[in-house]
């Protein structure tokens, strides 16, 4: 089955409390909606590849510090809740330690958008207002620059949107912000 995003949602709500957590797999899917749209997917694989972000750390509490274990447990609770093999497989491909070849634009984008959710969401935290809805593409491209901000975030990671989906940074970081921001709001 693939959950419509209704479904995925409450899917989300329902394995994943806190809120750091929450905002990262809402961002990685909103993010991959936005880049669905801007590769020009129909109505169907736009709800994939949004399906796809949100479902993609739904271990995250109990094994996101365990790279071994994590994806296989979320492959678990996924295949419990009767979620399909291939979206699960898609899923699978964010966690380098799990070797599954990412091979199509769905994996790469998750790939690389998992990795800009940390820029954006420190980017909004730190600001007075925590307004995402004021985030611009030009703060978030500084952020990137900046070695010494969110550290742990591979802009390599990130800056791979370049070769495996010939999208610019630009277009790649305005195609999730989009979204993001029309979508989602931090507290």
């Amino acid at each position: 089955m693939i959950p419509d995003g209704s479904k995925a949602l409450d899917l989300l709500n329902c394995y994943v409390k806190e809120q750091p957590n929450l905002d990262h797999n809402l961002i990685v899917g909103y993010g991959m909606l936005g880049i669905a749209k801007y590769l020009e997917k129909d109505e169907n694989e736009q709800n994939y590849w949004f399906v796809t972000g949100i479902l993609h750390d739904i271990d995250i509490e109990d094994y996101g510090d365990y790279l071994e274990k994590h994806c296989i447990i979320g492959e678990e609770i996924l295949k419990n809740e009767g979620i399909s093999e291939s979206l699960i497989e898609d899923i699978k491909s964010h966690n380098e330690v799990l070797n599954v070849e990412r091979n199509s634009e769905i994996r790469h984008s998750l790939w690389a958008v998992d990795a800009l959710s940390g820029i954006i969401r420190a980017y909004v935290l730190m600001r007075p207002d925590k307004d995402v809805k004021k985030a611009e593409l030009k703060s978030i491209k500084k952020k990137l620059k900046d070695k010494s901000f969110a550290q742990n975030v591979s802009r390599e990671q990130i800056k791979s949107c370049e070769e495996n989906l010939k999208m610019t940074l630009d277009d790649f970081v305005n195609s999730v912000l989009k979204e993001v921001k029309e979508n989602i709001s931090f507290n």
